[in-house]
């Protein structure tokens, strides 16, 4: 990668940030993109180029039409080429269905679709022939999770989006990938579970094969081997990637006294 620039949204934390140091050791500068902690953004700047590459970063709420705007056009006025694309911010109101409203509704699609769409309109022309785009779905796409049912419509679309796009864009040889990591131990789980987190890290590892929950890194790893063209052929395809835990039985397959 190297020589090529990564554009991440969401990448001063979690799985945007285990993903911009993966690219940053392979060679690539990047692009970050923060809402609000710009202490996280810029210890993740430094560390990007202590590995000898390049980093920018940006703050933009993705929620707020005007800040994807004013984003979009730094973008394109400062850099003249995109490599690589990852769609990885999200955020929601964790409440039932029955509880959500439409600002929720707004913030989330917003975030989510609106924003994505906006992006790879407006970097399009900057990407050249073999530039991948990466999208970051959930295992909410695949599995119930409670609270969860705003942003997983959110989270599908994009799946669907990542199919169009690759079919769209594919004479111009940018090619779209999507990754569904399942559950992933990050800060985000930490907030979903609250105080109840540790017990449910330890339930959920249970159920398993490998005894664990995925670390952000591994999801990074993942990405950087989407982002190569030994992926070419999954264009348009969302990997699901959740280390065996949907083909278990809940009812069958609790390990623990086996």
């Amino acid at each position: 990668m190297k020589s090529k620039v990564a554009f991440i949204t969401g990448s001063s934390r979690g799985i945007g940030r285990a993903m911009a140091l993966k690219f940053a050791s392979l060679g690539a500068d990047v692009i970050l993109h923060y809402r609000k902690n710009e202490e996280e953004a810029r210890q993740t700047e430094e560390e990007i180029r202590a590995l000898g590459c390049q980093a920018w970063k940006y703050a933009a709420d993705l929620s707020d039409p005007e800040q994807v705007k004013a984003l979009l056009d730094q973008l394109n006025a400062r850099h003249p080429r995109i490599d690589l694309f990852v769609a990885n911010a999200a955020a929601t109101a964790f409440k039932p269905l029955s509880e959500i409203r439409e600002h929720h509704i707004q913030k989330t699609l917003h975030i989510t679709i609106t924003t994505f769409i906006l992006a790879m309109n407006a970097l399009r022309s900057k990407m050249p022939a073999g530039s991948k785009v990466i999208t970051i779905s959930g295992i909410d796409t695949r599995k119930y999770c409670v609270n969860h049912g705003l942003l997983a419509a959110a989270k599908a679309g994009l799946e669907m989006l990542t199919r169009y796009y690759a079919v769209e864009l594919a004479s111009e040889r940018i090619f779209v990938h999507g990754l569904n990591p399942g559950i992933v131990d990050t800060d985000s789980m930490k907030f979903y579970f609250g105080s109840s987190y540790e017990e449910a890290k330890e339930k959920i590892g249970r159920m398993i094969p490998s005894g664990k929950l995925m670390p952000p890194e591994d999801v990074a790893e993942m990405a950087a081997f989407l982002a190569t063209p030994a992926a070419d052929w999954l264009n348009g395809e969302t990997i699901y990637a959740d280390g065996g835990l949907g083909f278990l039985m809940p009812v069958f397959s609790d390990r623990s006294s086996g």
